[in-house]
């Protein structure tokens, strides 16, 4: 397990909160995705999901909507624009964060990449 998770997994659970994942609705990726973003991509029907790994790696995590694809994603916005996204995101490259988004809040998973 990298150094920057097991942080960020300690910040959690002493009761320290990251900000919320919000959702902004847009039609391509952006070229400067921002931190906290989800971005709900497609108009006028949302396919796909993207945000930045919330390890802190800096990858973009590019999640398919699609109900015809496999592996997919459903993405959720609640009235605050807070995101949910099931089921887990679980990269199996890079940092290997596996994670879940609800509500906004990022909940991590064991780590099972030992």
């Amino acid at each position: 397990m990298n150094i920057r998770l097991t942080f960020l997994r300690l910040l959690q659970w002493l009761g320290f909160r990251a900000k919320s994942y919000q959702t902004q609705l847009v039609a391509e990726v952006p070229d400067d995705p921002h931190p906290f973003k989800v971005y709900a991509i497609g108009d006028p029907h949302i396919w796909q999901a993207a945000f930045l790994c919330p390890c802190g790696c800096g990858h973009l995590i590019q999640l398919s909507l699609l109900k015809s694809d496999s592996p997919r994603w459903d993405l959720k916005v609640d009235r605050d624009g807070n995101a949910t996204i099931s089921p887990s995101v679980w990269r199996t490259l890079g940092c290997q964060a596996h994670f879940f988004v609800r509500g906004g809040r990022i909940i991590w998973c064991d780590d099972h990449t030992k």
